[in-house]
């Protein structure tokens, strides 16, 4: 299985080495000209004037056929991957060589040779990258990574020769790319691991695994740390669990010493006594008959029938097991103040204990791992984050839940387990709904209802049962998210096309930089023109048309503030200069005001315009040759035409994260009109300054349990975050979170977003349902400040391993007599 965030990983990642390639391309369009001058031929040097010529007018069309073709390798290693059948490292069919023109074999062997020279550049980044990636993947083999340099080489060298230019051309280009990308990707390959590490990712060994045999287990050997479940260390649990079916959980031969290590494990998560090893007594259910492929070690038929017959039970609502408290009290009818509290459904684990232990044949290990299980399922069915519809559900799987935690110890401690996954994922879902009386609630109820049934129903002693259903229930989400998104359709247009815009800007500000680069003026106006007033004219253009008065009085605002801060130290210049003055401020108003830029930002722009301005009109003018030079540059730069949307389709969008102080131009959004903000709810990002800072809030919602900021579990991958920054990277459609708006907390799921992840669509409510849009910027802002974050702070089983370890540790210690009542009832 792969992991969920590979996708966004791949976004990123994408974006970054669009980058490089990019860069790589402008640092070869640099040197090509003195290597022109330079050269021992006159052959050599037309065929390099000849390179540069081409590059310098197609690099824009070079780099968007690379961003689109690395955009389809990553689409199609994503297919495959998730599809479960293997993908190929290399698409060249060397066998086809015959079916194929010449120039496309040449092509083919230079790529070869600079993925070669490019993989040793970066041999140690590369390292490190595949570590993260083999995690991502499920995959330890190097040729399943996207991102390696043999797809980058050949992606890019197609996308030269896209070009159109004579091969001669496109191998010399090629030559001169292969030479500066490695210092590049290097870079880039930096970044993504960096990246990788802030999202919380764990890095994957390349260990090989090894099951320990019949090593016997000295008292020392359980005295120890409580072993990880990293798979790639020789010897700890899940390693000496050993093998992997191609559902993944199918185990090899299962020894003694695993179910010792497991006791420990399972006594070190729940505070309690391992139970000691008994003579001559029964061997743990685990140990007694070898695994079938895809299922679990087989049992004697009388505890698997009445498994059966107790999943057959439905599990009445409201009602409380009768166990003893805390206290030794009883639990019957109102609740224990030692335990959960009043369940929604019965624990028929508790309930039917000691039968289950004389079928189970009385070893101590599974009479610990019935107690354990029961235990969880106390704080599972009293959850108030889980609906008590969807618990009486949860509550069926009891059985199912018991008979695979008795033979397959990695249920505790892997947050990839089927069984463990398709739990969380019901109760995650849970919270998505605010009633199950009609609508989509009612679907999801319905479908959760019927697959539980087929597993109750079915054989659930087989693991890839649990797998399909866990795929199941996943493509039902997708699409009732998409029905879900379908209602905001016309809203999800309108972000679309502002997302267009965002490309279209980006691109127009990219020529203007290279443009302006050689012309003579200051530095801050230059920055402005092109990174601000670029803006402008993408607004202008997309609102009224690019022959529009608007756009075309736009683009001469541009000109003519690029002239008012040459030398006027005439008089005549100076006259000319202040009658043009007061069109010149009206058109920069008018236009700052179409894209709603900060007031703060423009008082700082003016505050440099206006000394600017005065200086200017001190300074001696230009000769007459530099000024019409100045003129026709100024003239070139106005005539650049806005690229269209669709050939910007394929650019990757910036980095809107990295920096929330001072974040970049490019996260500024086309401006809304009131009629588009109303009709998508969009929140603007000026409404979280003008809420001011967000106190501690102490009552949170949904019944938050203080003792999940001290989970000490070790689980063989990291959480997904519940709030901070690097929840933006996490959040999933179809998801609940809560959201700060208006000095209240609000439930809200997420419907949509947006293909680039610029913006978001949240709706609120049930019956008259609220759309609430956002940008990826003003979505990392409340991230950052607390004003939003997951509905759940963990997942179901791990809430409930973290409340039951601390429950079986206050009745081990007698402690819960002494507490309180007030912080009884907050446990």
């Amino acid at each position: 299985m792969t992991d969920p965030r590979l996708d966004i990983v791949l976004d990123r990642a994408h974006s970054r080495v669009n980058k490089a390639v990019s860069d790589a391309i402008d640092k070869v369009l640099t040197q090509l000209g003195p290597l022109s001058l330079a050269a021992s031929s006159n052959l050599q040097r037309q065929l390099l004037m000849s390179a540069e010529r081409d590059l310098k007018l197609k690099s824009n069309l070079v780099n968007a056929s690379f961003s689109k073709g690395f955009r389809q390798q990553l689409d199609k290693t994503t297919r495959v991957t998730h599809s479960g059948h293997q993908t190929l490292g290399n698409d060249t069919d060397w066998a086809s060589l015959s079916l194929v023109d010449n120039e496309e074999v040449e092509r083919g062997v230079t790529a070869d040779r600079m993925a070669q020279a490019l993989t040793h550049e970066c041999d140690a980044e590369l390292e490190a990258l595949q570590a993260y990636m083999t995690t991502l993947l499920g995959d330890p083999s190097p040729e399943r990574n996207p991102l390696r340099p043999p797809g980058i080489a050949k992606t890019l060298l197609n996308a030269l020769a896209d070009m159109g230019s004579e091969q001669d051309v496109v191998q010399v280009l090629g030559q001169h790319a292969g030479r500066v990308l490695g210092q590049e990707l290097r870079n880039c390959y930096t970044q993504i691991v960096a990246d990788l590490k802030a999202q919380g990712i764990a890095p994957q060994g390349l260990s090989v695994n090894r099951t320990r045999q019949g090593t016997a287990t000295t008292p020392g050997s359980l005295n120890g740390e409580l072993p990880t479940a990293t798979p790639t260390q020789p010897g700890t649990f899940n390693d000496s669990m050993a093998g992997r079916s191609t559902s993944g959980y199918a185990s090899a031969p299962l020894t003694t010493e695993t179910h010792l290590r497991a006791a420990q494990a399972l006594s070190e998560m729940f505070g309690v006594t391992m139970p000691g090893p008994v003579p001559n007594g029964p061997a743990p259910m685990g140990l007694r008959a070898p695994r079938v492929p895809g299922g679990l070690p087989a049992v004697n038929p009388d505890f698997q029938n009445l498994l059966r017959q107790i999943a057959a039970q439905t599990p009445a609502p409201g009602w409380t097991a009768d166990f003893p408290g805390a206290d030794g009290s009883s639990a019957q009818g109102e609740a224990s103040t030692g335990f959960a509290g009043p369940l929604m459904a019965v624990n028929l684990i508790r309930a039917h204990r000691e039968e289950l232990v004389r079928a189970s044949g009385g070893a101590a290990l599974d009479q610990m791992v019935i107690d354990i299980v029961a235990a969880l399922f106390d704080q599972v069915l009293s959850d108030p984050k889980v609906s008590p519809q969807m618990a009486r559900q949860i509550a069926r799987l009891q059985m199912p839940v018991l008979r695979v935690a008795l033979a397959d110890m990695s249920f505790f401690n892997s947050r990839k387990h089927p069984v463990r996954r398709f739990v969380n994922r019901i109760a995650t879902l849970s919270a998505s709904f605010e009633g199950y009386e009609d609508g989509a609630g009612l679907a999801c109820l319905e479908r959760i209802t019927a697959l539980v049934n087929d597993i109750v129903e079915g054989d659930f002693d087989r693991m890839d049962t649990y797998e399909s259903k866990l795929a199941e229930l996943e493509s039902f989400i997708d699409t009732e998210n998409a029905r879900e998104a379908a209602e905001s359709a016309a809203v999800a247009a309108m972000l679309n096309g502002k997302e267009a815009d965002l490309r279209v800007h980006q691109r127009y500000m990219q020529i203007l930089k290279r443009e302006l680069a050689d012309v003579e003026m200051p530095e801050f106006v230059r920055s402005f023109l092109a990174q601000i007033w670029s803006q402008v004219q993408v607004m202008a253009s997309a609102r009224d048309g690019a022959q529009s008065p608007l756009a075309a009085r736009m683009k001469k605002a541009g000109h003519d503030l690029a002239l008012s801060v040459q030398p006027k130290g005439h008089p005549q210049l100076r006259k000319e200069f202040l009658l043009k003055l007061p069109q010149l401020m009206k058109d920069l108003n008018e236009g700052l005001g179409l894209i709603q830029w900060a007031d703060e930002a423009k008082q700082t722009f003016f505050s440099q315009l206006l000394p600017a301005h005065a200086e200017c009109l001190k300074t001696a003018p230009h000769h007459d040759l530099t000024q019409r030079m100045l003129e026709h540059q100024l003239t070139k730069v106005e005539q650049i035409a806005i690229p269209s949307r669709e050939e910007a389709a394929n650019d990757p969008l910036p980095e809107t994260l990295d920096d929330l102080k001072s974040p970049p131009i490019l996260t500024v959004v086309p401006a809304l009109s009131a009629t588009e903000i109303q009709q998508a709810g969009f929140l603007p990002e000026a409404a979280l300054v003008a809420e001011g800072p967000l106190d501690i809030d102490l009552d949170q919602p949904g019944g938050t349990d203080p003792s999940l900021s001290e989970i000490d579990i070790n689980l063989d991958a990291p959480p997904t975050p519940s709030a901070g920054l690097q929840l933006v990277h996490h959040i999933q459609k179809g998801a609940a979170y809560q959201m700060m708006m208006q000095g209240q907390w609000k439930k809200v799921r997420l419907t949509w977003v947006s293909e680039g992840r610029t913006f978001f669509i949240f709706n609120h409510g049930h019956t008259h349902k609220q759309t609430i849009s956002l940008t990826a910027r003003t979505l990392a802002k409340m991230c950052d400040s607390g004003r939003f974050r997951a509905f759940e702070q963990a997942e179901l089983i791990e809430r409930a391993t973290v409340r039951a370890r601390r429950q079986l540790a206050a009745l081990g210690s007698g402690a819960a007599a002494s507490t309180p009542p007030r912080a009884r009832s907050a446990a």
